[in-house]
């Protein structure tokens, strides 16, 4: 791949799977679980992974849900940022937004993970921005 990133994995756990790209062309890694876990009704749960990441420097980790389980069993992921420095082992955190417990088993694929280039901004106070065209946000672009 043209602009592979290389990203260095310890497994912290014997059940542990390294993070796989499913087909050519995906933007995601799949992360895996390595606990059996239970993510209660209306409730959440941190799914172990049993993977740490070393990113190379100028990138950062994030967590992404899986279409599957949102659409199918309304699973969703929470808290998805990694920063560079840490390396310690991955946790997921999933939202359970049914009446429904759901079993995650060892293996299950649970996650996205997509690794990104990022920048430190500076910021900078002033009395008053550039306008635009923009209308005011939440849901005004689609009127």
């Amino acid at each position: 791949m043209k602009d592979a990133v290389h990203v260095r994995i310890q497994r912290h756990h014997e059940a542990a799977t390294l993070p796989r790209v499913s087909q050519d062309g995906d933007v995601a890694a799949d992360l895996f679980a390595c606990e059996a876990t239970e993510v209660p009704a209306r409730g959440r749960a941190l799914v172990p992974t049993g993977i740490a990441l070393e990113l190379p420097d100028g990138f950062r980790a994030r967590i992404h849900a899986r279409s599957g389980l949102s659409w199918k069993h309304g699973i969703e992921t929470g808290a998805g940022l990694i920063d560079h420095g840490f390396r310690d082992p991955l946790g997921v955190l999933l939202y359970n937004h049914t009446d429904a417990p759901y079993a995650v088993q060892v293996g299950d694929r649970i996650a996205q993970l997509c690794i990104e280039r990022y920048t430190h901004p500076t910021f900078e106070e002033v009395e008053a921005i550039a306008p635009t065209g923009r209308s005011a946000g939440w849901g005004s672009s689609g009127r």
